[in-house]
């Protein structure tokens, strides 16, 4: 009896082992493949049902055959498709069949670019990063300009490309200390003769060199007598499709400085300038511009020159006869009212 129970602890505990072997120690079975043996006895049945029956002969059941392919068309239609296998629109290659398909595999894109880029504000107008050095205080303009008594609202306007801006920046720079030549960029660019246009401060008026907005510039100038005045300039355009700007410069103006060209002489702009003005009863006063263009271009003798200035003169008298403009204090206040 000792025997026999010996052998069956023997027997269970090869068992226990046998079973430890089919598992590892975090007991995932390792052990042989049990499905294999499940469809070796799947395969035999099948088998052995063809062996029992047979196979249908050649002849029978044909309608029935029929019958079913007919069947399996309709259980197509109805048959379950997965969500990645529907085909919901047409292809590229179906709607145009004759383009020519590329496929990158590597995004072209370069890495410094984004590719929502990020909406940017645009500038429309030249910025001064810092305020010219004037050799007065802000102070003292501010003073000067709390009294209006001295204050003066002058216009400036003419025809295209009369030289207006261009007269703005003379006095620009006359009535603005800009340090020495390596400590001021503006001084650098004067110097180097560069057509500043310091009141063309948008950027397509940079681009086209004329004049599209009236800008004002408030500059400290003394009179005869050395007294300072707050002298507010109204830079308007000259061209004939902006005499809106003129017409509202001239408005807020005590007086107009007439700009003319010594060569092209009275044009329509001019003639325009010159009513508004006789209508708002301002005084005028004369500057013929681009004197040296007598000389470069037409080399005029000095007797045709002065000819040449004179005519222009009695040309824009004409024109404030014509429109009965009554000007006073003017530079020709002698001329009985007459420019000169």
């Amino acid at each position: 009896s000792r025997c026999g129970r010996r052998g069956a602890c023997a027997e269970q505990a090869k068992g226990e082992m046998d079973e430890e072997e089919l598992y590892d120690e975090f007991g995932n079975y390792i052990g042989p493949d049990v499905a294999d043996e499940d469809d070796d006895e799947g395969d035999s049945e099948d088998d052995a049902l063809e062996n029992a029956y047979g196979a249908a002969a050649p002849g029978e059941g044909g309608d029935d055959a029929m019958e079913e392919d007919e069947g399996g068309e309709e259980d197509a239609s109805m048959a379950v498709v997965l969500h990645e296998d529907k085909k919901y629109y047409p292809d590229a290659e179906d709607v145009y069949p004759d383009a020519q398909t590329m496929v990158q595999e590597e995004d072209t894109q370069p890495l410094d670019k984004p590719i929502i880029a990020p909406i940017r504000t645009k500038h429309f107008d030249h910025v001064e990063k810092k305020t010219p050095v004037t050799p007065y205080t802000a102070q003292y303009l501010a003073d000067v300009s709390s009294n209006p008594e001295l204050i003066r609202n002058v216009c400036i306007a003419g025809h295209l490309h009369s030289g207006k801006t261009t007269l703005m920046d003379c006095l620009v720079r006359q009535t603005h200390s800009f340090g020495s030549k390596l400590e001021s960029e503006f001084e650098k660019k004067w110097d180097m003769c560069e057509d500043m246009r310091y009141l063309d401060t948008r950027i397509d008026e940079q681009q086209r060199k004329l004049g599209i907005k009236s800008m004002p510039m408030t500059l400290l100038l003394p009179n005869t007598k050395g007294k300072n005045y707050a002298v507010n300039w109204l830079d308007t355009p000259g061209h004939v499709n902006f005499i809106d700007e003129v017409a509202a410069a001239m408005r807020v103006s005590d007086g107009l400085l007439l700009v003319v060209d010594a060569v092209d002489g009275v044009q329509l702009n001019t003639e325009r300038v010159v009513r508004l003005a006789c209508s708002e009863g301002l005084p005028i006063v004369l500057c013929i511009n681009k004197i040296d263009r007598l000389v470069l271009e037409l080399k005029l003798p000095p007797q045709d020159a002065y000819f040449k200035l004179k005519n222009v003169i009695d040309e824009v008298n004409a024109l404030v006869q014509q429109w009965g403009g009554v000007v006073g204090s003017c530079v020709g206040e002698e001329a009985g009212g007459e420019l000169a």
